[in-house]
Formats: structure tokens, C-alpha cells, sequence
């Protein structure tokens, strides 16, 4: 068994509880980031060509598409079509006369007033601005599903597609193949819809038009150039799913810090997101009286040199640095400074608990001044009989309490000091 794993009943609210507020923490208007979704490719461990293949399985998967896929070889048996205008050239009129067009085609050519008459033929076209871009939707549907029934079969360290998702794929791109072997579509050239185009398909008699076609293009429009925020949550709903338990309670944690804080500072000054390259923090709250909390993930923030690096520094000689990294450091500059080192273990293993505060002994022993601050070592797991939950001592520097609990208890020690 593995020593940091959660129950699934667990495992998944937290899953949903990250999904929830990835986005909101995400939006590029909290951020000073010139590019939100890069930092969330990196959280997500994505690479940046696997973006569109990512996007593409939301695209294939929103609602309006499944059911364009589900009625669309009906729809295209039943298709719109207008009766065709042809000028006739001679006084020999067949048909009904379009006297509207007639007067404009005579108009064009006063001298050839008598030769020229439009009249409606019995013949029909498909040919129809609504037909174009139900094409277009068909060719846009084949180019998705083949990108997403690639990757849905994917696995990564960070997320894989859930059950069920590859077989809606290649059902949708069986209906789409099936719906091209009616003959008219292929005489059509497709055409990317424009807005009146959609208002027209919005306003047909035909309820495959109006509702079917009309959302599902709609649908895919919307994310085929998708905007940071969008992205973002396309990938919390579609991708994140660390395999890994750890990843996932230390990320949930450092949202809820960030969530906890947020609520309580009048200004989130700057969003780093979770995954940073350097010591950037990757959240800062700013308060009244002008001091900062800011959060670090899996990186030290920017002080001193630990105690090991400026003795070897100095003399050349002593023990070796370690590599290790808390996993979250929250620190208080300005009035009343102050510092906690969290490590998070996502387990109810007593033993396995034990190593998490020697780890955060060491990193006390390492930087005893963080930041010219006395820092305090806080062990987060989730709630279990592995531990009773105490009120912090401050002669005592560790403490061991829940994530549930982190986040309040965090908030009412960094910001007291702003409080009136």
C-alpha cells in the first residue's frame, strides 16, 4: 500500500473541490501573469502541443455536440433547400416570373429590356449559407475527433481521461462519417459560419437547424480559440487528475490557503499560480497596514542562504545541502513578520507522519531566521486517528493539525496583526 494514499471518497471531493476553484484562482483578471494557462500547463504537467488535443476532447464531449452527433444523419436526410433563380434570355419565359429580380437584372442592361426575365425553376439547391456551415461542422468534427480519440487514450503522471470518454468520442465520429454518405453534403463547399449565417440557422422552421446544428457550432466556436480563463477550466474539468494522492492533497491544500487568504486581504496583489520556475511565490495578499503574505509552492522563497550553503560558502568544507523543498512556506513581511513551513503528507500512516516532522525539523535547522522571522513547522494531513489535534504552542515549534483546518488557522495567525 502505498503511504500517502486517501480513500476514494476522499480522493474524489477533493478532486471536485480543485476542479471548482482552479478557474476562479486562474482567471487572468487576479493575475499579473502575461500568460495564465502556461503556469497551468505546467501544474497539470501538459505539454504545450498536447493543449489542442486536450481542448479538442472538451470540444467533442460538450453536450451540444454529443446531440448534433446524435440527430445529425436524421437531419441531413430532411436538409434545407431553396428553389433555384435562372435568367432566361429570351422572350420564352418557363416558370413562374420573380418580377423583384426581373426589374433589377433589366436595370443592369436597359438596352436588352424585352430579353431579359428571372423566373423560379422547379429545380431545388442545397446550396444554402445554413447547408455551408453544417458542412463546415462536419469537416471541424472530423479534424477534433481524430485529435481527441488519440489523446483520450493517453496516460500521463498528472491526469488521464476517465472511463467512458473514448468510446463517446468514437461514437460521435462514427455518426459524422455515417451522416457524409448522404450525397448532397459532398457537392457543398464548407464555410467557417459567420454571425448572421448563425442568426439564420438560429431562425429556421427546422428544429435540427435552430436548436442541433446552431449549439453545436456555437459550442465549438467558443473554444476554438479559447481565452486563458476558458482554458483553464476546459483543463481543471477535462485533464486534472493527478494519479498520484500527493499531488493531489498538496494542491488542494495551497488552494485553500490561497481561497482562506483571499477572502481576508482587500487585494490579492499577485498570482503566480502553483507551478513557478525560481523562488516566485506563487500567491500574495496585501492588507491595509501595508505588510504581504505571500505563498510559496515546492519552492524557497527569495532571503538568506541556509545555514549549510553559507558554511560550505565560507570554508569549503561541512555537510552536504540537501535538495529537499517544503511543500508550502507562507510568509508575513512588513509589521508583526512572521513564517511557517507546511509539509503535507496525504496519509494516516502514524510512522509516516513521525518522517514529516523530522523533515520539517531539518528545514527549521536550516533556516532558523527565515526572513529574519523565527519560522514554525506545521505538519497538514488529513484528518485521522493517527493524531489529536491540539491548539499551537508557540514555545514549541511544530504543530500538527488537518487540512481542514489549515486554512483558518493560517489566516487567523498572518493576518491578527491587521486587524483593527
Amino acid at each position: 500500500m502505498k503511504k500517502e494514499s486517501l480513500p476514494r471518497q476522499e480522493r474524489e471531493a477533493l478532486l471536485a473541490e480543485v476542479r471548482s476553484y482552479l478557474p476562479a484562482f486562474l482567471n487572468r483578471g487576479a493575475s499579473e501573469q502575461p500568460d495564465p494557462a502556461g503556469d497551468v500547463r505546467e501544474l497539470l504537467g501538459l505539454e504545450r502541443e498536447d493543449l489542442e488535443q486536450v481542448v479538442a476532447v472538451h470540444q467533442c464531449l460538450a453536450a451540444p455536440v454529443l446531440r448534433f452527433g446524435e440527430e445529425v444523419e436524421a437531419g441531413v436526410r430532411r436538409p434545407l433547400s431553396q428553389q433555384a433563380l435562372a435568367a432566361e434570355s429570351s422572350q420564352a419565359i418557363r416558370g413562374h416570373v420573380n418580377w423583384n429580380e426581373t426589374f433589377k437584372e433589366r436595370a443592369r442592361a436597359p438596352g436588352e429590356v424585352a430579353k431579359f426575365s428571372v423566373f423560379q425553376s422547379s429545380a431545388s439547391t442545397y446550396d444554402t449559407a445554413e447547408n455551408r456551415a453544417l458542412v463546415w461542422l462536419l469537416d471541424r468534427l472530423d479534424e477534433l475527433t481524430d485529435k481527441a480519440v488519440f489523446w483520450s487514450g493517453k496516460r500521463s503522471l498528472t491526469g488521464q481521461a476517465e472511463p467512458g470518454w473514448s468510446e463517446q468520442i468514437e461514437d460521435l465520429r462514427d455518426q459524422v462519417a455515417a451522416a457524409r454518405q448522404v450525397p448532397w453534403l459532398s457537392q457543398l463547399a464548407p464555410q467557417r459560419p459567420e454571425s448572421w449565417v448563425l442568426q439564420a440557422l438560429r431562425a429556421s422552421s427546422r428544429a435540427f437547424y435552430a436548436i442541433v446544428t446552431a449549439k453545436a457550432i456555437e459550442s465549438v466556436i467558443r473554444l476554438d480559440k479559447p481565452t486563458p480563463g476558458e482554458l483553464a477550466s476546459v483543463l481543471s474539468e477535462r485533464y486534472f487528475q493527478p494519479e498520484d494522492d500527493g499531488t493531489l492533497f498538496e494542491v488542494a491544500v495551497a488552494l485553500r490557503l490561497a481561497k482562506a487568504f483571499g477572502e481576508r486581504s482587500p487585494s490579492r496583489r499577485k498570482t503566480r499560480l502553483l507551478m513557478g520556475e525560481g523562488r516566485t511565490s506563487f500567491a500574495r495578499f496585501a492588507y491595509e497596514d501595508g505588510s504581504e503574505v505571500s505563498i510559496a509552492y515546492q519552492a524557497w522563497p527569495d532571503g538568506r542562504e541556509t545555514m549549510r550553503r553559507t558554511f560550505i560558502r565560507r570554508h569549503a568544507i561541512g555537510p552536504r545541502p540537501s535538495n529537499r523543498i517544503p511543500d508550502l512556506i507562507i510568509l508575513r513581511t512588513g509589521s508583526a513578520e512572521d513564517a511557517v513551513i507546511l509539509e503535507l503528507k496525504a496519509s494516516s500512516d502514524a510512522s509516516y507522519l513521525r518522517g514529516g516532522l523530522q523533515e520539517l525539523l531539518a528545514y527549521l535547522a536550516d533556516r532558523p531566521d527565515l526572513w529574519g522571522a523565527r519560522p514554525m513547522g506545521w505538519l497538514i494531513a488529513p484528518s485521522s486517528d493517527a493524531f489529536q489535534e491540539a491548539d499551537a504552542d508557540e514555545a514549541f515549534p511544530l504543530w500538527v493539525l488537518s487540512a481542514d483546518a489549515v486554512g483558518p488557522a493560517a489566516t487567523d495567525r498572518f493576518t491578527a496583526a491587521t486587524s483593527p
